[in-house]
């Protein structure tokens, strides 16, 4: 159990925090140093949120070693009740119907990169 939650809190909701920030930053930089328009940096930030989280899934079901689906799952939830709390805390907002489908792809995501992770060869040291 210790290493399911290490593996759910540390590796995968920090990794997708840390990626999220680092590609939050290059996106910022792409919109404020190039020419592209907003309906693009919105399609590559879509691609790069599933891809996103979908890393962060399989890390953590990597990581975690077991239940591979459930361990994305609770992955992709734990980031979105985060990001929900952010949003209705700071934006004084609740969530969107396109939002929530948003929310759903995510977990899907995260879901199959969990299913990835677990079925990736552990390193004997």
């Amino acid at each position: 159990m210790k290493r399911f939650l290490q593996g759910v809190l540390g590796y995968g909701v920090g990794s997708i925090f840390i990626l999220m920030i680092l590609f939050s930053a290059i996106l910022a930089s792409l919109l404020r140093f190039t020419t592209l328009d907003t309906h693009t940096l919105n399609q590559i930030s879509l691609i790069a949120g599933l891809s996103i989280l979908a890393f962060g899934g399989l890390l953590a079901a990597y990581k975690g070693q077991q239940k591979g689906w459930l361990t994305g799952l609770l992955t992709g939830f734990i980031f979105i009740v985060i990001m929900m709390l952010f949003q209705i805390v700071f934006e004084n907002r609740w969530v969107s119907l396109a939002q929530l489908s948003y929310f759903g792809g995510l977990l899907l995501a995260a879901s199959l990169g969990g299913m990835i992770g677990i079925n990736m060869p552990q390193r004997r040291t």
